[in-house]
Formats: C-alpha cells, structure tokens, sequence
C-alpha cells in the first residue's frame, strides 16, 4: 500500500499548484501513471535536483565529484542486482531528506 502524494509533499488539495494538479490527473497516489512513465518522472526529479545543487554548491562541486560518480554509476551497472536497485534509491532518498 503506497501513500498519497500528500504524505511526502506539502500538498493542499484545491489550492491549484502543480501538485494539487498532478494528484486530479494521475490519482492521489499517482495510479494514473504507469511503471515506465513513474522512472522517467523520477529521472526527470533527479536531473531538476542536480541541475539545483550544482545551482546551489558551484560546478566545482560536479567537477571534484566526477570520478567518484563514474565509480559509482560503474559499480552499479556491474554488480547490483536490478531487483536491489529501487531498494537502494529509497535508501538515498531517505538520507538526501536529513543530509546538510
């Protein structure tokens, strides 16, 4: 059982934002959405997200981390089970919300 968009979001339903938008047209829990459609949208956060830190921290910050990422995105595709990899992003999910 997934919880509704409202449990993770500061959503106010009938306030007319992009998220009170998104709960009318895909369903509280975005059942509306597809498994294909649900990667792409992550994707689609994590690139925003990114493109705000780097915003944020400087380009310095993606040029020291570089081979760090490539290790990383390497090690992933080469030893991590497909099944393990939803699993390990809640996790980095969860610190990215506590993280400085």
């Amino acid at each position: 059982m997934t919880k509704p968009i409202g449990y993770y979001c500061a959503l106010t339903p009938g306030d007319g934002t992009y998220l009170d938008w998104l709960q009318d047209t895909y369903g509280s829990c975005l059942e509306g959405i597809n498994r294909i459609e649900k990667l792409h949208f992550l994707k689609a956060i994590t690139e925003n997200l990114i493109a705000t830190e780097i915003a944020t921290q400087g380009q310095y910050l993606l040029e020291e981390s570089a081979q760090t990422i490539q290790k990383l995105q390497e090690d992933l595709y080469q030893y991590t089970p497909i099944g393990d990899h939803l699993g390990l992003a809640e996790a980095i999910i969860n610190q990215l919300k506590t993280q400085q």
